[in-house]
């Protein structure tokens, strides 16, 4: 049966956390569907710090065969990268489990966290044992199976942060007109800054409204 397990990673633990996101102010947010192999390359959104810069850390990589700019959508840069995935790393044990990335976002040095779609217990099973024969310590969330999904719109599309900041913001008055509260004073409540907080917010609200008007399309 497929399942949706829910993963996360410090960004210093392993090679694109390193790479993309670690010692900078670089947000990255990959596209919500990304299948994982040898022969697909990965698309990513990037904003939050000098992207110049950015794009010739990354190219200087020894990883990276090409960074390719795709599209600029105000302060945000679209990227496909061509990579190779080191042996023993985290991604190889995405590609061994023959799985889907549904989501990935890292900032900074903060936890990466994952959303991966595994076609059966199998496919999960290789990815846990590549983890452990390589000591990667990956931290696991939410577990569902897609009969599980399906029962509840808000279980299915949203992470535990998601959900947590959109009720949070809700709770307070923050999408009342006029709002009664500050993004400022909602990120002291979460203890996470305003960035972090205002991107799970929109990502939630995006998660539900490609859920609620996409969907059933």
């Amino acid at each position: 049966m497929a399942t949706l397990v829910e993963f996360s990673l410090p960004a210093t633990d392993f090679t694109p956390g390193r790479l993309l996101t670690a010692e900078t102010e670089i947000q990255i947010e990959f596209e919500r569907i990304v299948p994982i192999n040898t022969n697909v390359i990965p698309l990513f959104w990037a904003w939050n710090d000098d992207l110049d810069a950015f794009e010739q850390r990354v190219r200087a990589d020894d990883h990276v065969h090409e960074l390719s700019e795709i599209e600029q959508v105000g302060d945000r840069r679209l990227y496909l990268l061509n990579w190779g995935i080191p042996d023993g790393g985290f991604f190889e044990g995405f590609t061994e489990a023959e799985t889907i990335i549904r989501s990935a976002y890292g900032y900074d040095t903060q936890t990466w966290e994952f959303e991966v779609l595994f076609p059966s217990q199998e496919e999960l099973t290789t990815f846990h044992n590549h983890c452990r024969d390589n000591e990667i310590p990956y931290t696991v969330g939410r577990i569902q199976t897609l009969t599980e999904v399906g029962d509840g719109l808000v279980e299915s599309v949203l992470t535990e942060k998601q959900r947590d900041a959109l009720l949070l913001a809700l709770q307070q008055g923050y999408f009342q007109t006029p709002r009664q509260v500050t993004l400022s004073e909602l990120a002291d409540e979460f203890n996470i800054s305003q960035q972090p907080l205002s991107d799970l917010i929109r990502r939630g609200n995006e998660a539900l409204l490609e859920r609620a008007l996409l969907d059933g399309s």
